[in-house]
């Protein structure tokens, strides 16, 4: 896993991560192998973008020139994730109790991604500071930042998709731009989407939502009936979400097994809500979450909690089970260094 560290403006933070990874030998040109749909669904992407969320695209553009690469493919490659042969899975849970809002998330994948994952610090000028994880450059798969306001994403496959902003950079603009969840929810009510996904927010205040979304359709799911959390995995729960856009393929990598898992482990009258216990649920002590059979080839390549009250990042670098957590300091690094 790399440990970036990146401030100052969106291009020169591109620039810097493109020239290093140059500089070691790290090359794109065949990697990155585009269809021809993915090349016009990329660009078209890039277009929205850029209008959008001009920042981002800048540090598109300064890694690309850092990497000796074509701006337009690089783009085109990033932005056609998601939703072209992309297969994650992830659960993603959150609660509030005794005054700390605690924040969790799986990440599963093809464990050959495992090496080239990102925990990666930003200092973007403009932006909020924020710590996120991710398998691909500049989008955010999970992350926490400066206000307190966590986000993560839970992957279903996309019946239909059109150009907009998938879910890691969903998340990265969020991570850089909101402080609420409140806030969290209308920008994502106003920009346009083009992959499907659950995107499970929560802020240090305890509010949190869980936001269905696709590019056709947005659901709001917030706590109900008296509940203090919420959950998420790789299938739709708003009826109206599940009756019209569910997962094409039912129980995509166990994700029923891994959404009752934390549902049941949470809705425990004699437990006691930590950052503790969120770590067993995900390490798989109390039901299935993290323990996919060998032939799979899908495996959990980094667990992580946050504690949102303290800015307290938690993360195991592989799976749970057989790793441990380890406290990273980076976030309140960052936010100590600017001020």
């Amino acid at each position: 896993m790399y440990h970036p560290r990146l401030q100052g403006t969106h291009y020169d933070m591109g620039l810097h991560y493109g020239s290093l990874l140059y500089k070691n030998g790290v090359s794109f040109d065949s990697v990155i192998q585009l269809t021809d749909a993915q090349t016009v669904f990329g660009i078209a992407s890039l277009r929205i973008c850029e209008t959008i969320i001009p920042n981002i695209c800048e540090e598109i553009k300064g890694l690309a020139e850092g990497l000796h690469f074509s701006y337009e493919k690089f783009a085109a490659w990033l932005l056609s994730m998601y939703g072209f042969g992309d297969e994650h899975g992830c659960t993603c849970f959150c609660f509030q109790a005794a005054g700390k809002t605690v924040f969790a998330r799986n990440s599963d994948m093809f464990p050959s991604l495992k090496p080239t994952s990102e925990s990666i610090l930003y200092r973007p000028e403009p932006g909020y500071i924020f710590l996120g994880h991710s398998t691909a450059m500049v989008s955010i798969e999970d992350g926490i930042n400066e206000n307190g306001l966590a986000a993560g994403m839970t992957f279903l496959l996309s019946k239909q998709m059109k150009p907009g902003l998938h879910s890691g950079f969903l998340i990265r603009h969020i991570l850089e731009t909101c402080r609420t969840v409140n806030e969290a929810v209308n920008l994502l009510n106003a920009l346009p989407i083009s992959s499907t996904q659950n995107i499970v927010l929560a802020d240090k205040t305890g509010d949190m939502a869980v936001v269905e979304c696709n590019s056709q359709k947005i659901a709001i799911r917030r706590p109900v009936d008296g509940k203090n959390f919420l959950v998420a995995a790789n299938h739709f729960v708003d009826n109206a979400m599940q009756n019209e856009h569910a997962n094409p393929v039912p129980n995509w990598y166990h994700s029923n097994e891994r959404y009752e898992t934390v549902n049941e482990a949470l809705s425990k009258d004699e437990i006691v809500y930590s950052v503790n216990y969120a770590q067993e649920i995900l390490s798989g002590k109390h039901g299935f979450m993290c323990q996919y059979e060998k032939d799979l080839n899908f495996d959990t390549l980094w667990s992580v909690v946050y504690d949102l009250q303290d800015l307290q990042v938690l993360c195991a670098e592989g799976n749970p089970s057989k790793t441990k957590y380890k406290e990273d300091t980076r976030l309140l690094w960052g936010i100590s260094k600017s001020r």
